[in-house]
């Protein structure tokens, strides 16, 4: 195809896409698209505590939904984020970032350092664009509790069962860790020490489409080099926040919170647009990425990397790494010494393009590459089941893994039909779980999405297990968090019981 040809697909695919999602926003009438079938009325919480980090609690307002992006457009932010970046990118025009406040690291208790170098807050001074001020990547206080039996620790593979099944009945390994509020001390849920340097935009390529080919870089101020995360989102969550969504704004709270303790981390947009299925092409696109950033940031370790993704970026990360064990002769690509995938899909849709089973290319690692999967699923995800024969996602990759060290950690949420014992408001154990688009504790803090709260499932378990992964791999870290006892450790309830997770799978040797 040439290069003109291209384009004009290109331009093509994006008209196409933003007249598809007008009829379709015609249809729901802007509604919200969560569970409740509520329509978003797009008033904020007064009462919304800007919490994490400052301990606030969760808010009475916070109501049910999903709101999991949908491959399909089903939720209505990552709808109207497509349509956005969709109409736009036709058109040729920058995002309107001003429509949407920034909320800077609200809800990490850190103020954002000024781009290149400026102030870096009270931890430490910024020096140069990358950082050099003091600060140590790890909270200093005393938080996490003593060691625990382990909850699912056989290393033959075989199914366990880490949650205790009636809501905790076994001594609390972390006392200190209240289900409504961020932890605080050593706990990788909580806050680290490293103030921020604004988040830095760099391309790592052309490509048509506003923020097609960018990634956005999170950088500690803390000195040294520091080990880098690249991330890479579902389906069209590149952009989120607000009618005109802000690039990366989904995941934002999480790669913050890595920032704060140490991480350089990444957001990698690797869609060129709505109706992008092409995932070969799309985990071509992260290595390129991680070349670039490498590149562009000097404290970036190139040989402490992991690559982590949520829905389809899950599948992405996969592919990048089997490329990067069986494909890279020269070396030219950095392998991940972790794997993480949030809610991993892999089943053929209508918008998937050149179709690779990841469940089957994922046996070309070898045995002996030294690499830990995780599979971190939430237990009423019906986006991307993960034991169903006939979708070979989180249990059919596991399967297809070859590596010593791989694991399945399912979270449960706190409502209807959960084994834990209820909340309020509620812990939604769905699909959009690690998705916090602004971040902020109680009630609807995005009009097009009221479940978008900070809880329980991402402290004590997004969190928790990613940064938790980070420490072990490259801070020289207890594996407890990620890999241990305290994996299934979701948070002490007001009564003394224990939100409880369990690892489902797991191979360690």
């Amino acid at each position: 195809m040439t290069s003109s040809h291209a384009a004009n697909r290109a331009l093509f695919d994006q008209l196409y896409g933003g007249m598809a999602l007008i009829c379709l926003l015609a249809l729901l009438g802007f509604g919200g698209c969560g569970d409740d079938g509520d329509a978003g009325d797009g008033a904020p919480s007064t009462a919304a505590a800007d919490g994490a980090g400052d301990g606030g609690t969760l808010g009475d307002g916070a109501t049910g939904g999903d709101a999991g992006a949908d491959e399909d457009g089903a939720a209505a932010s990552d709808v109207v984020g497509a349509l956005d970046a969709a109409v736009q990118d036709a058109a040729g025009a920058a995002m309107d970032a001003a429509a949407v406040e920034d909320a800077g690291v609200d809800g990490l208790g850190e103020d954002v350092a000024k781009e290149d170098g400026g102030e870096a807050g009270s931890a430490g001074d910024a020096n140069g664009e990358d950082g050099s001020g003091a600060g140590d990547a790890s909270s200093s206080s005393d938080g996490a509790g003593g060691n625990a039996t382990s909850d699912g620790s056989a290393s033959d593979g075989s199914a366990s069962d880490g949650s205790s099944g009636d809501g905790g009945t076994a001594p609390d390994p972390c006392g200190t860790c209240p289900v409504d509020k961020q932890p605080k001390g050593k706990h990788p849920g909580a806050t680290g020490s490293c103030t921020l340097l604004s988040p830095k935009e760099i391309a790592y390529g052309s490509g048509f489409g506003q923020g097609y080919k960018k990634m956005l870089v999170f950088r500690p101020t803390c000195a040294g080099g520091h080990p880098v995360l690249f991330f890479v989102h579902e389906q069209s969550i590149y952009n989120a926040g607000g009618f005109v969504g802000k690039f990366g704004e989904g995941y934002k709270k999480l790669l913050q919170h890595l920032a704060s303790r140490g991480t350089i981390a990444v957001f990698v947009r690797v869609q060129s647009g709505l109706l992008d299925g092409d995932h070969d092409r799309m985990a071509k696109d992260l290595l390129t990425a991680s070349k670039v950033l490498f590149d562009s940031v000097s404290v970036a370790l190139k040989d402490e990397v992991a690559y982590a993704g949520h829905g389809v970026g899950a599948k992405v990360a996969i592919l990048a790494a089997v490329r990067t064990y069986t494909k890279d002769p020269k070396n030219e690509w950095s392998n991940p010494r972790a794997v993480l995938a949030f809610g991993v899909r892999n089943e053929k849709t209508l918008l998937t393009s050149n179709y690779t089973d990841a469940s089957i290319v994922v046996k070309q690692i070898p045995s002996d590459a030294d690499v830990a999967f995780t599979f971190v699923q939430a237990h009423g995800d019906t986006k991307a089941p993960y034991t169903d024969p006939k979708k070979p996602n989180a249990v059919a990759i596991y399967d297809g893994l070859k590596v010593a060290r791989k694991q399945i950690i399912v979270l449960h949420g706190t409502g209807k039909g959960d084994k834990n014992p209820p909340t309020s408001p509620e812990l939604h154990d769905d699909h959009s779980a690690p998705l916090t688009l602004i971040g902020k504790p109680g009630g609807a803090t995005d009009f097009t999405n009221k479940a978008s709260y900070l809880d329980a499932l991402d402290w004590y378990g997004y969190w928790k297990i990613t940064a938790g992964a980070m420490d072990f791999h490259f801070g020289g870290g207890d594996k407890k968090w990620a890999y241990g006892d305290l994996r299934t450790h979701g948070g002490t309830m007001p009564n003394g019981k224990v939100v409880t997770h369990e690892v489902l799978k797991e191979q360690w040797k």
